[in-house]
C-alpha cells in the first residue's frame, strides 16, 4: 500500500475502487451507517489538520473545500469540529473558490 508522508505522519493512499470496497464492507458486513462513517472521517480529518498545524488551530485561517457527495459530508463535519476549536473558518456554500478566497481574505 502506498502512503503519503506529512510531517512524519503516514497516511495510506487507496484507490477509488478500494474506497468503494471499504464503504461496502463497512455498511454491509459490519453494519456501520454512512452517517457514522462521515462523522468519523470528518473528525479524523479535523484532528489531522490540528496536528499538522502544530496541535493548535486558534486564530489560524483555515478553508475547508467540500464537494456535494459523501466526502463533502465528511468535509463539513471536519469544518464543524475545527470551528469548535477556534480557528478563523469562513462558512460559505455553493460558491466558487475565488469567492471563498475573497471572503476569507477580507477577515
Amino acid at each position: 500500500m502506498n502512503h503519503l508522508n506529512l510531517n512524519n505522519i503516514r497516511i495510506p493512499i487507496i484507490s477509488t475502487n478500494q474506497m468503494k470496497q471499504v464503504d461496502y464492507l463497512a455498511v454491509e458486513k459490519y453494519g456501520i451507517q454512512l452517517i457514522q462513517m462521515m462523522e468519523n472521517a470528518g473528525k479524523s480529518l479535523a484532528k489531522l489538520t490540528k496536528v499538522l498545524l502544530g496541535n493548535s488551530v486558534l486564530k489560524k485561517h483555515i478553508i475547508v473545500v467540500a464537494g456535494k457527495g459523501n466526502n463533502g459530508g465528511g468535509g463539513l463535519v471536519a469544518a464543524r469540529h475545527l470551528s469548535n476549536w477556534g480557528p478563523m473558518l469562513p462558512s460559505c456554500y455553493r460558491t466558487n473558490l475565488f469567492q471563498v478566497y475573497q471572503r476569507f481574505s477580507a477577515t
